[in-house]
């Protein structure tokens, strides 16, 4: 489901589309507008969502690559493995913003965690790591695939609801 944003609107989704997914943990695509639009949509559907008592973490993937890194590697660790400093911590919502930047490893392993947490339950879960993903781009992340900068099949995954923002600027324009 896609919702168009108007550009320079104020940065809440809908309320027809919160209402709709209030009680779901579908995977929530940002694109375009500002950071902070995106991130405001981000919380507002993590506060309207079961989630909300969880957990919110941003993580900008442009400025904190590395720590994503290391906690998708700690989530997606065989039972037993120690957590890693900050990364051990369940949340409720993952928020990653500037996701196209992603390595292609660092794709790979949100993928993995992607398909592991559509493959059971969410209650039944016990184990660390999100429960809801939320993206966020500048950029259109259907070009980032077509341009086979982003996984498809990542996307895929990712692209539940998604909300677009506006005017997302070309790569490479000034």
């Amino acid at each position: 489901m896609t919702r168009r944003h108007p550009r320079g609107a104020s940065a809440r989704p809908p309320a027809q589309l919160l209402r709709l997914h209030r009680h779901s943990l579908s995977n929530l695509v940002v694109q375009g507008g500002t950071e902070a639009e995106r991130l405001a949509i981000a919380r507002a559907f993590h506060r309207a969502s079961p989630l909300r008592r969880g957990a919110f973490l941003a993580i900008d993937c442009a400025r904190d690559q590395p720590r994503l890194h290391r906690a998708l590697q700690s989530w997606l660790a065989p039972e037993g493995a120690p957590p890693g400093p900050q990364e051990d911590r369940e949340c409720g919502t993952l928020f990653l913003d500037s996701v196209a930047c992603l390595s292609p490893e660092t794709q790979r392993l949100l993928l993995v965690l992607a398909c592991r947490m559509q493959s059971g339950p969410q209650e039944s879960r016990t184990g660390p790591g999100p429960f809801r993903l939320s993206v966020g781009s500048a950029e259109s992340l259907g070009e980032a695939v077509e341009e086979r900068r982003f996984s498809g099949a990542l996307y895929d995954l990712l692209d539940k609801i998604r909300i677009d923002l506006g005017q997302m600027p070309r790569r490479g324009a000034a």
